[in-house]
């Protein structure tokens, strides 16, 4: 294969990539989470009407297409939710439901406390699997860095 033929495969693998990625980038301004699970982009329309897509930490403003070639993983891409939209659910269900505000704030501080408490055990039962002689970081360093106390399980 000469270079020329090289050089167009190559444009083609990518130009299919980015089109078989771009088919399940949203297409709602929102917060998502992004496919490799660990990132996120907060996509918006700019006042010109072009699309923006900005990831926390990243001084760079990405295209569809560029976000879609070069954040990729195995998950879906998954909404996440603004300060904004929790404040209008929380106003929802308590008109809906003529409860006070506050005492559904108490509950989901509720639910939200039993899923850190849930999160934490994970952390601590994932860390005492991990073994002993292992060169990477050790299990006391790994269980500080997650604020696990062993003593308290």
């Amino acid at each position: 294969m000469d270079t020329e033929s090289q050089a167009e495969h190559w444009d083609r693998i990518i130009r299919e990539r980015i089109a078989r990625n771009t088919e399940s980038v949203p297409t709602e301004p929102g917060v998502y989470r992004m496919p490799c699970g660990k990132c996120y982009v907060d996509f918006f329309l700019a006042s010109d009407g072009t699309e923006r897509w900005l990831v926390p930490g990243d001084e760079h403003s990405y295209t569809r297409d560029t976000v879609a070639i070069a954040r990729h993983g195995d998950y879906p891409w998954e909404r996440m939710y603004t300060l904004a939209h929790a404040a209008a659910e929380i106003r929802r269900r308590a008109t809906a439901d003529g409860t006070l505000v506050e005492v559904l704030l108490e509950e989901l501080a509720a639910v939200a406390d039993t899923e850190d408490a849930a999160e934490d055990e994970e952390i601590a039962r994932i860390a005492r699997q991990r073994p002993a002689s292992s060169e990477e970081i050790p299990l006391a360093d790994l269980a500080r860095k997650f604020r696990v106390d062993f003593d308290e399980l």
